[in-house]
């Protein structure tokens, strides 16, 4: 073995991951084509009769001003209901807690195989059909980093190395981590009704309740991680020789 996580989990992961990451790449490389072709369309309607331009309320508008918004908010959908899912049927089953349900499914590789598939194929993809045609370089190195950060957990192999020896703990940080997808997802859907209320809403003020609500919350999670569970382990990443995977 060696000890690079990243290289391990590269080598020993039997294609599965990459199987999957090709696939939801695709499936995301569709969403952003379908995303540029409102855009175009949209615009060209414009361009021919501006007189009687397309409602700026359609979904063709909004797609229009946002291309990526459907691959992102099927990003953020998706991991967000897995993550959560999965947390809920673990910590559901009381004093007894197993990551293996009594119908066998193994809900840590629920995650590594289908939850950071969908995620990290949705990073690399968006790099290149927002990040790198925006010039967008914030949001660039905060998908490098998330997929560096995440890929070794995909294989135990890897998980062994970036979680100091202990496989399920890193998993589940990996896991809980992405919850805070859920303000993204709510984020979106605010936008889309600041894009098609034509009213007031009660709706629309408990939306923006949840989203101030779910970033505080992200706040607060990010710091309890770093401080109560990645901080106190530093002397097992010392002794495993893994403090790259720690910092």
């Amino acid at each position: 073995m060696s000890n690079n996580p990243w290289a391990e989990c590269f080598v020993k992961g039997e294609w599965i991951f990459e199987t999957r990451f090709l696939i939801y790449s695709l499936g995301y490389c569709l969403l952003a084509y379908i995303g540029n072709t409102c855009q175009k369309s949209y615009f060209a309607e414009i361009k021919k009769d501006p007189k009687n331009a397309p409602d700026h309320r359609s979904f063709k508008a909004m797609i229009a001003s946002r291309p990526t918004v459907i691959a992102a908010t099927v990003h953020s959908v998706a991991t967000s209901i897995i993550s959560c899912g999965i947390l809920i049927t673990y910590y559901m089953q009381g004093t007894n807690k197993s990551w293996t349900t009594p119908g066998g499914i193994n809900l840590l590789e629920v995650w590594q195989t289908v939850g950071l598939p969908i995620s990290i194929s949705y990073f690399l993809t968006d790099c290149y059909f927002y990040c790198l045609s925006r010039k967008d370089g914030l949001i660039f190195v905060h998908h490098i980093i998330m997929c560096l950060c995440h890929y070794p957990v995909v294989h135990n192999s890897g998980a062994v190395l970036s979680g100091a020896g202990n496989i399920e703990w890193v998993i589940w940080l990996s896991i809980i981590g992405y919850t805070s997808e859920v303000s993204t997802a709510v984020m979106n859907y605010r936008w889309y009704l600041i894009n098609t209320l034509e009213e007031n809403w009660i709706g629309f003020g408990i939306t923006n309740t949840f989203v101030a609500a779910s970033w505080a919350g992200r706040v607060v999670m990010f710091t309890y991680l770093l401080v109560m569970q990645i901080f106190p382990r530093k002397a097992e990443y010392v002794e495993q020789n893994q403090m790259l995977s720690y910092r």
